[in-house]
């Protein structure tokens, strides 16, 4: 190979290289439902709205009135006012919750590469809270009554690919 051809392959390459980090640059698009996987790191990272505060970690929880603390719970810990949920790639954390009735402000953190959304169905009731890009975190409120409910992220296949689970509001 002369050396013009080795000029003219390695302009080639320059131009691809060239290319492939304009296309990594543009603003990312995302079609309803779709969402583009570089979307979250072109929006930035931070959080929008308020700090976040942590629920209480599985089995941490103060033992209940008239519950021995040596006494294990023997059901999952009933939450109220405020619950943390992580929204990861393709996983609710997590998937089990049980509330009392009334208002409940979610904490929605998306620690996933992707956009994700958070879903309450059940009992006549089918609400959906804004999108959380990647590294982001939201509050969502909601009035819940007692009953059954399916939890889900509603973006796309997210779902179907385990982001789902069930949340049971106790009066």
């Amino acid at each position: 190979m002369g050396w013009t051809e080795r000029v003219r392959r390695g302009r080639a390459g320059a131009m691809v290289l060239l290319a492939g980090a304009l296309l990594l640059a543009l603003p990312a698009c995302e079609y309803p439902g779709v969402p583009h996987p570089l979307a979250a790191q072109v929006e930035g990272k931070g959080s929008s709205g308020p700090p976040a505060q942590a629920a209480p970690a599985p089995g941490k929880e103060p033992p209940a009135s008239g519950q021995n603390p040596g006494q294990s719970s023997p059901g999952p810990a009933v939450l109220q006012g405020t619950v943390t949920v992580a929204l990861k790639d393709f996983k609710l954390d997590p998937d089990q919750l049980t509330v009392k009735q009334g208002a409940v402000t979610f904490v929605l953190k998306n620690e996933g590469r992707y956009t994700h959304d958070f879903r309450v169905e059940g009992q006549g009731l089918d609400e959906k809270a804004p999108k959380v890009g990647q590294g982001r975190t939201s509050e969502w409120q909601i009035d819940l009554s007692p009953g059954a409910y399916k939890i889900s992220c509603p973006i796309s296949n997210h779902a179907d690919r385990g982001m789902n689970g069930e949340l049971t509001v106790v009066p």
